[in-house]
């Protein structure tokens, strides 16, 4: 080591040790050898770009070179803001730096063109490259005149320097706009308004695609050339009715929008005065034409002054209006109702008069041309009026007619009621009057069979009064039935023939009893049935039954020979008891289906009955059950189907029916015994699962264990068993379920007849 003295300044020390190095570095001798100098620093590497800003057209070229110093790798990649190789929206940059703008100006219009070292990636440097568009856009044609619904081809062009995108953009523009100024396609069709808007003037814009600042635009003008017209008559009377069609012929190539607007008015009326105006709300096309109608009524008076008009507004241009007028010609009317009547001498008429087609109602009456009428041909009253108040002129709709005391020298009379605003307008009735009041009874004359009805109805000529008194007369009615007849006229035949065989049915007039008509009755001899014991039964009676038919004229079967029944037009083995019962047997086979079977009595002398019908009904699916209680204590609109049971025709005098439920009660398996009591028999429920009762029931017509067995409810109550306990009684076995809804029971007997009885509230689940 070297010691330098203390004042050896640093700056001939540095000296010093510099040569002292150099001594080392390069001179031989003692020491220790040469020692090697440090590595130089790294070159440092930078990139330019050239040219360092740039403006390009939208489409061209740039071509951009890059210098890499510092390192032998002089190679780049290429980018535009940031994305290797650039993109569509800011342009492309190829490996040797040719960047091709954007065909649309990007947002931001400015992108940086960066070459980035490939030997050191964080070395790069950027180029300021501006998009510019030079673009200019024309639309042709510039001012378009277009009818309304019509289209319109526009056609856009771009100019630039450039390669620009040369698309555009339609859009409309107008105070209109966007509603009411029609449409246009990206193609550049224009479709104008059907209705014309207000202003009647649009702008077509074309907005360039590459370039949204650059546009252009045309001026279209709406044009409303179509015409339209009103057809109908010129000529109306009032109350009468025409059709007026409106039609719209549109310019060819046009749709204006077809619907209109219909309007009534008139100078001398206003609303309904006019009359009625209906549109029908629709439109037809033909040929491009477009046709409306409305249906117009005039009124039934006509205004003052006498005509309406009607017009028909577009409503594609409200501007376009047709109009319509017609003259309503008056037709004044006059009517007298009844036109014709039968009056007896000193009774009245009511007379109803119409006037029509005239504020001016009133009438001048008169009889046989004489004002208001006299004694001698008839008056003209106020209605009522007692004495008669004369009328010749009036208003009022109603007047009385009254008929002299004796027949006029012309009859019948002629009453006129004559027109006031149109005295050639005559309202006329002819009245025949006559002596008194006349009784007639139809029909006049008829033959009926024994038991049979037959409505009568009077007619009491020459008064109002028709109400009639009815009975009946004959030679032979004070020792034998005539029959009978109600207060309505309905008159009930005996059961056989008068001796002699004459009827009189006789209507009294209430008014005067002086007055009768009648009819003349006979009664039709031979055998007449009027009822069938049973009428009806359900089909599928499965055990036949005897037919009870009761009527008259029968031959007895003792001594005989008797009547025979035809029964589906065949002759049954038939027992008569009288001229007025007859049996007969049923099959199971006559009554197997619904329908009806005919039945016809036949005497000896081969005169035959009227032929009636016994209705054969097809059995229920299932019963319904009609539920009362005292908030609904009542049901409607429910038909109920009742049939009588077979045995009707052999029910004893006295007994309502042949199947019956007499009694019931528990029955006593260990000692076959049966309590018949009066009250319900308590069906207990088990507390689970199920258990059964033991029930006897009785009928005083017999049981038998081939009948069926129902009891009401969902079946949660059922008949397991039935055995004969003797005596008509039978034992049932019932199985009542846990879950048995609580509550009074029906017991429902059906036999192989379909005759049904029912034991209601005879059971009751606790």
């Amino acid at each position: 080591m070297r010691l330098f003295p203390k004042d050896v300044s640093l700056a001939s020390l540095r000296i010093t040790l510099l040569t002292a190095g150099a001594c080392t570095l390069g001179c031989g001798g003692g020491g220790t050898g040469p020692v090697a100098p440090p590595p130089p620093p790294p070159p440092s590497i930078s990139v330019t770009v050239s040219p360092g800003t740039a403006s390009v057209l939208l489409g061209l070229t740039q071509q951009f070179t890059a210098s890499v110093s510092g390192t032998t790798n002089t190679a780049v990649t290429w980018s535009v803001n940031n994305v290797p190789g650039g993109g569509a929206a800011t342009g492309t940059i190829n490996s040797q730096g040719l960047y091709v703008a954007p065909p649309s100006v990007p947002a931001p219009a400015t992108v940086a063109v960066s070459a980035t070292s490939q030997a050191d990636t964080t070395k790069s440097a950027s180029a300021q490259t501006t998009i510019h568009s030079d673009i200019s856009v024309t639309v042709a044609p510039p001012v378009s005149n277009v009818e309304l619904g019509a289209t319109q081809k526009f056609t856009a062009s771009v100019s630039s320097a450039g390669q620009p995108d040369v698309s555009v953009r339609w859009s409309l523009s107008g105070a209109s706009c966007p509603a009411s100024c029609g449409s246009i396609d990206s193609s550049g069709t224009y479709t104008a308004p059907q209705n014309l808007p207000n202003p009647s003037e649009i702008s077509i814009v074309a907005t360039s695609a590459a370039d949204p600042s650059k546009q252009s635009s045309a001026i279209v003008h709406f044009t409303s050339t179509f015409t339209l017209t009103l057809s109908g008559p010129a000529n109306l009377l009032t109350g009468g009715s025409a059709q007026i069609t409106a039609t719209l012929i549109p310019v060819p190539g046009s749709s204006p929008n077809p619907a209109l607007t219909w309007d009534l008015s008139g100078a001398g009326c206003s609303g309904s005065a006019c009359g009625t105006l209906s549109p029908s709300g629709s439109s037809s096309s033909s040929g491009g034409t477009f046709s409306t109608s409305a249906s117009y009524i005039a009124p039934a008076i006509a205004p003052n002054p006498a005509s309406v008009t009607i017009t028909a507004t577009s409503a594609a241009d409200s501007s376009k209006r047709a109009a319509l007028t017609i003259s309503l010609s008056q037709v004044i009317s006059v009517t007298v109702s009844p036109s014709s009547a039968t009056r007896a001498a000193n009774h009245r008429l009511t007379l109803f008069v119409q006037v029509t087609g005239s504020a001016n109602i009133s009438v001048a009456w008169s009889v046989n041309g004489v004002p208001g009428g006299n004694a001698s041909v008839g008056q003209i009253c106020a209605v009522g009026s007692s004495p008669c108040q004369s009328i010749t002129t009036s208003s009022v709709s109603q007047v009385d007619y009254l008929a002299p005391g004796a027949i006029p020298l012309a009859n019948p009379v002629m009453v006129q009621a004559v027109s006031q605003a149109a005295p050639a307008q005559i309202g006329f009735s002819q009245i025949t009057v006559i002596s008194h009041i006349v009784v007639s009874v139809t029909p006049s004359a008829v033959t009926l069979p024994p038991s049979a009805t037959q409505p009568f109805a009077a007619a009491v000529l020459g008064t109002d009064d028709q109400n009639a008194i009815w009975q009946i007369q004959g030679p032979a009615c004070a020792n034998q039935p005539c029959g009978s007849v109600d207060a309505s006229g309905l008159y009930a035949a005996p059961l056989a023939a008068p001796s002699p065989n004459s009827i009189q049915v006789v209507a009294t007039s209430s008014e005067d009893t002086s007055q009768t008509g009648s009819a003349s009755v006979a009664i039709a001899g031979g055998p007449n049935i009027s009822n069938l014991l049973p009428a009806s039964v359900f089909a599928g009676a499965a055990s036949g039954f005897t037919l009870k038919v009761e009527g008259s004229g029968f031959t007895p079967s003792s001594p005989g020979p008797g009547s025979t029944l035809l029964i589906g037009n065949a002759a049954r083995t038939t027992t008569c008891s009288s001229s007025s019962e007859c049996d007969a047997p049923i099959n199971a086979s006559d009554v197997a289906t619904a329908g009806t079977l005919s039945v016809q009595a036949r005497n000896p002398d081969n005169s035959t009955s009227n032929q009636v019908s016994l209705v054969i009904v097809a059995p229920f699916a299932s019963d319904e059950t009609i539920s009362l209680t005292s908030s609904s204590p009542s049901a409607t609109d429910r038909d109920i189907l009742v049939v009588q049971p077979t045995t009707a025709g052999v029910s004893t005098p006295g007994a309502s029916v042949d199947l019956d439920v007499a009694a019931l009660g528990p029955f006593s398996a260990s000692t076959n015994s049966c309590t018949l009591a009066g009250n319900p028999v308590v069906l207990a429920r088990p507390s689970s699962g199920s258990t059964t009762a033991d029930l006897c029931v009785f009928s005083s017509s017999g049981l038998d264990t081939s009948m069926n067995y129902v009891l009401s409810g969902s079946g949660d109550v059922s008949v397991i068993s039935r055995q004969p306990a003797g005596l008509g009684i039978i034992h049932l076995i019932l199985q009542i379920a846990s879950t048995a809804v609580p509550g009074p029971r029906t017991l429902f007997i059906e036999n192989a007849n379909k005759d049904k009885a029912a034991a209601t509230g005879a059971l009751e689940v606790q």
